[in-house]
């Protein structure tokens, strides 16, 4: 294995493992808990955390929600006062939607490289570093585009209450880091597509050149 295909692989490695803990961890926003009457206590793409929370809409106090609970949990639909309604705006449903697909194709070419290193043996192996090239690049660009709406908009007034004790958190950070290692991840792929082709374009040259040739007298 040259030292590109090993980088990569480490990069495609320390990208997926930052990418399944900002997934599966409710920290993608989050409050100060220095104060202690905010209703909202934090956040991540398919859990929320929320304390003595009621539905802006519910001027009678009629229900509160404390507690941790999965975005589309039963608990949250309530008829006209439907929390899901204002937990899940476009822009976070954007966000979840590319993340997911970016984890995707970050879940496939880890799967690729794991049956290319350990499985298969591969005539052609610029063909699948190509491969994994334009995978790895699929999911850098649709995380990377779901980490840009979330950094815009998560942070927004018109969203959670407290807006001003609110803040990024580590979730969000690691999913930005595994962002950066899924585009050095590609780019190193790539790379090593192209040295591969050269050293079959020399191998062919080579080959060439030793085959005898018949003189005629």
């Amino acid at each position: 294995m040259s030292s590109t295909r090993f980088i990569a692989i480490a990069t495609l490695a320390l990208g997926f493992i930052a990418s399944v803990v900002a997934l599966c961890t409710p920290y993608w926003l989050a409050s100060d808990r220095r104060y202690y009457g905010d209703e909202f206590d934090k956040l991540g793409l398919w859990k929320t955390c929320l304390r003595s929370f009621k539905h802006p809409n519910d001027f009678q106090n009629y229900k509160y929600y404390v507690g941790c609970r999965w975005v589309f949990s039963y608990e949250y639909a309530d008829g006209e006062n439907d929390l899901r309604d204002f937990l899940l705006p476009a822009f976070f449903v954007a966000t979840q939607t590319l993340y997911t697909l970016g984890f995707v194709f970050l879940l496939l070419a880890a799967i690729g490289v794991l049956a290319i290193q350990l499985c298969f043996v591969i005539d052609k192996e610029m063909y699948a570093m190509k491969a994994l090239s334009i995978i790895m690049f699929l999911s850098a660009l649709f995380c990377t585009t779901a980490c840009i709406i979330f950094g815009i908009k998560g942070d927004d007034r018109d969203w959670m209450p407290d807006p001003e004790h609110n803040y990024l958190s580590w979730s969000f950070a690691l999913a930005v880091v595994g962002c950066f290692f899924q585009w050095v991840s590609s780019i190193l792929f790539w790379v090593e597509n192209r040295i591969l082709i050269k050293k079959e374009a020399k191998k062919h040259s080579n080959s060439f050149t030793l085959e005898p040739t018949s003189v005629k007298h």
